[in-house]
């Protein structure tokens, strides 16, 4: 079947596309009216389009949406990915108008069936509202409280001025118990996701918040497998190995999503002392003299695989049995 390809750079307020003819330019806004217009003048067959855009976050919000709603195939590229597609393609220059060209040559290396209808999952966009603006308030806490440790260790500092400061920081950790709780108590009072959220939270060591997160992954990519979902979080093995000059270590990956990776980190701090599943797994992993940042990391991969087995499975985590019934 031959296929129609649109390369598309997402800005703020503008999409740059690319056709294989012409770049086109058009407004980013939640009905993208002229761009829906240029589609329906080409009259190309719904089924045998498919739209290439990077990942944006909230920028890219309105095609994704656009693509779901009106049937088009879309494949999302990993920003990454996306980066280095274009500095193997020797482009110095980074414009809007270059990156929805490259874009566009994304339909060499990619075949038709990895492009698929986008699935909007409103449940998964609120919580990750609430994880993005929760990530948000944690930079800013941190940030101040940097700068409040900076200021106490000054002697010229005005005491107004440290007073202001620590007020902000108090007003932050309000806000962020204020996130984390309405975001809690979403998960608990919707019919879809407070099963989901009971038994997660069963897993000897997720709080609330890692539970929100888990639930917003695992409903992002609900056909994922134990592989595909270590891929998300960042969590599978690299290796950098060439010719005789280069012997690296096994690192992890680190794509995907970032904010999962950082929340799951205290929960397994805490599993590695009181889940009596996964502290076996990491002491045998430092009896066989593994790094502990190594071990740390294999076990966090095991919790997430707990948490993923529990989610499928529709049940809650059972001790005795290791991951669920």
């Amino acid at each position: 079947m031959h296929y129609h390809y649109i390369g598309i750079d997402v800005s703020k307020k503008e999409l740059f596309t690319f056709d294989g003819k012409k770049v086109r330019k058009f407004p980013n806004n939640p009905n993208l009216i002229k761009f829906d217009g240029f589609l329906k003048k080409r009259a190309l067959p719904v089924e045998k389009t498919i739209i290439l855009f990077e990942s944006t976050g909230v920028y890219s919000s309105y095609l994704k949406h656009y693509c779901a709603e009106n049937g088009y195939k879309a494949f999302v590229v990993n920003p990454k990915r996306s980066a280095n597609f274009v500095k193997a393609l020797g482009n110095r220059s980074k414009t809007d108008q270059i990156d929805s060209k490259a874009l566009y040559e994304f339909k060499n290396v990619i075949k038709p069936e990895e492009a698929s209808v986008p699935f909007i999952d409103e449940a998964a966009e609120k919580l990750n509202a609430y994880l993005t603006s929760y990530q948000f308030i944690m930079k800013l806490k941190q940030a101040t409280s940097n700068h409040l440790e900076a200021l106490n260790n000054s002697k010229n500092a005005p005491k107004k001025l440290v007073s202001a400061i620590k007020c902000e920081h108090n007003r932050l950790n309000k806000l962020e118990k204020k996130i984390i709780d309405e975001a809690t108590n979403y998960c608990k009072t919707d019919s879809e996701l407070k099963e989901d959220f009971e038994n997660l939270t069963s897993i000897t060591s997720i709080g609330d918040i890692s539970a929100v997160a888990l639930i917003c992954l695992f409903r992002k990519y609900p056909d994922t497998n134990r592989a595909q979902i270590t891929a998300l979080v960042g969590l599978d093995p690299t290796k950098r190995e060439s010719g005789t000059s280069v012997r690296g270590r096994m690192k992890i990956s680190k794509n995907g999503f970032a904010m999962v990776r950082k929340i799951l980190y205290f929960p397994t701090m805490n599993a590695i002392q009181n889940n009596i599943h996964i502290k076996p797994f990491y002491d045998r992993l430092i009896i066989k003299h593994k790094l502990k940042k190594i071990a740390l990391i294999a076990a966090m991969k095991k919790l997430l695989l707990i948490a993923h087995a529990v989610y499928n499975n529709k049940t809650k985590y059972k001790k005795d049995l290791g991951v669920c019934a």
